[in-house]
């Protein structure tokens, strides 16, 4: 089938550039670093030069795991944009294009094709990080999240969105525009995030709704407030920290989830649609 060698052909691209073996070599460094500062958070002593104890560490291990899924679900997004954002440009501005369209592969077997080799290349390398590096922690702490499977597939989930928008843009945008332009919607719409959470402890209706739409819009944030959810033990949330990015009062619905699958098809189908219909 044509999506599936245009998807293999996006992987192999992908590993020419040496995209993979950055991160091949860039992962085991961060890896290494989180593991040894989880380490050291076992030492810790509180004001009165007392260690600290096993509900205070594991209030501790909780606070420094989502965070770092933080970090990363923020690098894994704009990753996925600047994966996404040359992939179609790069090839109607060098002209390349010119000599794959008039061959008997559909416009839309390109895009569908290119979508899937990154997605694949997004879950694979998602899934491995984190699970070495929650291996890692546990090895170093005993600390396991609730939740870590379904947080890591919030995690993609998000990645996805940016990465289907960035690819659908890069129909019509130049890599660097589309790229600058992705990373500042994915930016606002963290921060409305924010005021949407401060709007709701003041009961601001307005601020509320706004945020809710936002989150329509692109439901970036909306996915990562399910990460959180996941990795967030009992303890956390008992402690009261419901301050983003710390902090979710509970699981996005499936009405929204259902939402999210609905809008990564609608823009990928709108990517098609606009590479069918540009000229060359």
């Amino acid at each position: 089938m044509p999506v599936l060698v245009i998807a293999r052909l996006t992987l192999f691209e992908a590993v020419r550039r040496r995209l993979v073996l950055a991160v091949i070599l860039l992962t085991p460094l961060v890896v290494c670093t989180t593991g040894w500062g989880f380490a050291k958070l076992s030492d810790l002593k509180g004001a009165n030069g007392v260690p600290l104890s096993a509900s205070e560490l594991t209030l501790n291990y909780a606070i420094f795991v989502v965070l770092i899924a933080f970090m990363f679900s923020v690098v894994l997004a704009i990753g996925s944009v600047f994966l996404a954002a040359p992939s179609v440009a790069s090839d109607l501005e060098s002209g390349l294009a010119l000599a794959m369209f008039p061959r008997p592969i559909r416009r839309g077997s390109i895009i569908l094709g290119k979508w899937l080799g990154l997605c694949t290349l997004i879950a694979v390398y998602a899934s491995a990080t984190t699970l070495i590096e929650l291996v890692t922690i546990e090895v170093a702490t005993g600390y396991v999240p609730p939740h870590p499977v379904y947080a890591v597939l919030f995690i993609v989930w998000q990645s996805l969105v940016m990465l289907t928008l960035a690819l659908a843009a890069s129909t019509r945008l130049a890599p660097m525009t589309c790229g600058v332009i992705m990373v500042v919607l994915f930016g606002a719409t963290w921060i409305v995030g924010i005021a949407q959470t401060i709007g709701s402890s003041f009961n601001n209706d307005s601020i509320v709704t706004a945020g809710t739409v936002v989150s329509l819009i692109l439901p970036t944030d909306g996915l990562w407030r399910g990460a959180i959810y996941n990795l967030e033990p009992a303890v956390l949330r008992a402690a009261g920290l419901r301050v983003d990015p710390l902090g979710v009062s509970g699981p996005p619905t499936t009405a929204f989830l259902a939402w999210s699958v609905c809008w990564i098809i609608a823009v990928l189908a709108c990517g098609v649609w606009s590479l069918n219909r540009r000229d060359l």
